[in-house]
């Protein structure tokens, strides 16, 4: 009979691919005050580092294209993970308000920025759909806004409130929630209050992605220095698409008799 060799090598090679697509797909928005830089990446840029995004395909998107009434109908985000470097809070919540994205990361880069967040909106929260983690991290420095005129790309694509991803966290089913950038890799020195990492749900054992869940996110939250707090409770959707929060004005949700809801403030 003829000897089969040990599938480990073969096992291990498919590993390493696997995890190689999983990270050829990054995905970083930039916002600031005037304007929103979308970007994907083969590798994690050095936190707010323009010059780190030298090899990034870039779109330049007018955010007049996204204020508009069809645009608020459905979310701009739609995706696993994502990464945002942010100069402007108000703009970064507006943008964010009904996204679907399991992993999150806000990066605050350079202080100042905090201008009109309690303007945001009456309610002074944002929600995000399917949120797991969230982790904020603060950086002194203030980087420069711009894209290459070869990657840019035109703005027609969202003028009818298209989606910047397609939808694929519900079919891609990893559930390792240690692929946010390493910002041990940045040589600026980060102390604890500068980088912030929550879990959300896990203290009611909500660590599946089969769960339904949602982030409803305090706009003080993404202020300079703010120290973050989570609580998240269980509930339902009722068959009219509301919470039974009655201070909470958020888009009909499709209907669930569970569901768990993240508060961060």
């Amino acid at each position: 009979m003829p000897a089969f060799s040990s599938p480990a090598p073969f096992l291990c090679v498919l590993l390493c691919v696997s995890v190689a697509l999983q990270r050829s797909d990054l995905r970083l928005a930039y916002v600031t005050h005037n304007s929103f830089f979308y970007y994907s990446c083969s590798q994690d840029p050095q936190p707010c580092s323009t010059s780190s995004l030298a090899d990034c395909r870039c779109k330049d998107i007018q955010l007049s294209a996204l204020h508009r009434p069809q645009s608020h109908s459905s979310p701009v985000f739609r995706m696993r993970r994502l990464t945002i470097w942010f100069t402007s809070p108000s703009n970064t919540a507006r943008l964010l308000n009904n996204s679907e994205v399991r992993q999150l990361t806000l990066i605050h880069c350079g202080p100042g920025g905090s201008k009109g967040t309690s303007s945001l909106s009456p309610d002074g929260h944002f929600a995000v759909q399917h949120l797991e983690r969230l982790t904020l991290i603060n950086l002194p420095q203030r980087p420069s806004y711009s894209c290459p005129d070869a990657n840019k790309a035109k703005n027609s694509d969202l003028e009818n409130g298209a989606h910047l991803d397609i939808n694929r966290y519900n079919r891609d089913r990893d559930t390792n929630l240690d692929l946010i950038p390493d910002i041990k890799r940045d040589p600026l020195p980060l102390s604890s209050s500068q980088v912030q990492d929550i879990f959300l749900g896990r203290e009611l054992g909500a660590a599946y992605y089969e769960q339904a869940r949602l982030g409803i996110i305090h706009s003080s939250v993404l202020e300079w220095g703010s120290e973050v707090k989570a609580y998240t409770v269980q509930t339902h959707i009722d068959s009219d698409g509301t919470l039974p929060f009655p201070d909470l004005h958020l888009p009909k949700l499709p209907e669930t008799s569970v569901i768990y809801v993240s508060f961060v403030y």
